[in-house]
């Protein structure tokens, strides 16, 4: 594409922030990181904007530290400067997605049928959203190289639409061009397109145990929630989410949609249906985590009217989300001097270290699976990448 100055870059990206839905705030906080960026890259004689540019821009001005968990505004920064840099090199960025997916006209009639498709062969809805996703993706990059109709897709936009999600892993990759593999085959099939382009987009492999997460021993998980401060109510708060993780092992997403009509305090149960899969899941809601809520619901949680428990204390109070929840995580393994390189610090890593001792324990694995809401224990056993000798022990003490 044709070169452009960091100033029509950065008009650019934020003028398909404000079109893709984005709250003021987040433009706001846009404009005002790359007002700074503009004004040290004029200080220090920068005139080309490059990722390097932007690394040295938040270490001179934030006190940025690319070897430290970042902060939340850190991660917004980052997140923008990002989006600078996927711009210069492919004329677009990848926008987070609203309600709805933005399918362009040229390209809609061969995405429902192709989404019909898929749903007669089996898969559930909330994979179906996943295609969705990963389709308007594709389109709007095709859009951005001026593609306008289905026939004008060639394997050389297959090929940059590679490059253009290099940013991300390689699961998340492989996923991604297995939609857009199966679209266009399913395309050539059905007169959409008159080539069979499907062979372009490569299968990205990647290894799903190095994808693991890791596991934090009993005495680190105690060490982790006795660093949490819980005389002030930010600290109720992320004690009680902590506990919900660690000993309950609920998802993220479960966490921040856990609403007071999902407890039973008389029969000490919370019981929801999980974000990720549709199902019901039904614990037992032990006196610890219990006692942990009513002491943020009580002394620690800001005066609202969401049905939602744990909400942000800073204005705007809103529900938290489910993005947030890494942070925070990421913040009391930092905090507890447990952050190592050799180990993941996120939500999903707690939950990984409450089944991993519940196996050491030999909580048989149906019982796991129960626990951590999967639908069978294969899922489990795959999930925690158990060797064959423990499976069999296992396996002999649910027969």
């Amino acid at each position: 594409m044709e070169k452009t100055t960091i100033q029509q870059t950065i008009a650019s990206v934020g003028e398909m922030l404000t079109k893709g839905g984005y709250t003021k705030n987040s433009v706001y906080q846009y404009n005002s990181t790359t007002n700074q960026l503009l004004k040290y890259m004029d200080y220090a004689g920068i005139v080309t904007y490059s990722t390097e540019v932007g690394i040295r821009f938040l270490k001179t001005c934030y006190g940025f530290d690319p070897n430290a968990v970042p902060s939340r505004p850190d991660t917004e920064r980052l997140r923008y400067l990002r989006k600078l840099s996927e711009y210069q090199l492919h004329g677009t960025v990848i926008l987070k997605r609203n309600a709805g997916y933005d399918i362009p006209e040229a390209f809609r009639e061969a995405t429902e049928a192709f989404l019909a498709y898929r749903r007669f062969v089996g898969i559930v809805e909330k994979n179906m959203s996943t295609i969705s996703l990963y389709l308007e993706r594709y389109f709007g990059f095709l859009n951005s190289q001026g593609v306008k109709k289905l026939p004008q897709i060639s394997g050389a936009h297959i090929h940059g639409y590679l490059r253009f999600i290099t940013g991300y892993s390689n699961q998340s990759k492989s996923h991604m061009m297995r939609t857009v593999r199966q679209f266009m085959l399913f395309c050539f099939k059905n007169c959409y397109h008159p080539e069979d382009l499907s062979s372009y987009a490569p299968n990205v492999r990647y290894d799903k145990r190095a994808r693991l997460p890791s596991a934090y021993s009993r005495e680190d998980v105690m060490k982790l929630l006795a660093s949490i401060d819980r005389d002030n109510p930010v600290g109720k708060r992320d004690y009680a989410i902590m506990l919900l993780i660690a000993h309950l092992g609920l998802r993220s997403s479960d966490v921040v949609n856990l609403r007071f009509e999902n407890i039973n305090w008389e029969e000490n149960r919370i019981s929801l249906t999980q974000k990720k899969t549709g199902r019901p899941l039904t614990l037992p809601l032990l006196e610890d985590v219990g006692l942990a809520i009513i002491d943020y619901l009580k002394f620690g949680r800001p005066k609202c009217d969401f049905q939602n428990i744990f909400t942000r204390h800073k204005p705007p109070i809103s529900p938290c989300t489910a993005s947030g929840m890494y942070g925070l995580v990421s913040r009391c393994i930092s905090r507890a001097g447990l952050l190592t390189d050799e180990k993941k610090h996120g939500p999903h890593a707690l939950r990984h270290s409450l089944a991993s001792r519940l196996l050491e324990e030999n909580v048989p694995l149906p019982i796991i699976a129960e626990i951590l809401g999967h639908a069978n224990s294969h899922t489990t056993a795959a999930y925690l990448a158990i060797d064959i000798d423990k499976l069999r022990q296992c396996a002999l003490e649910v027969w």
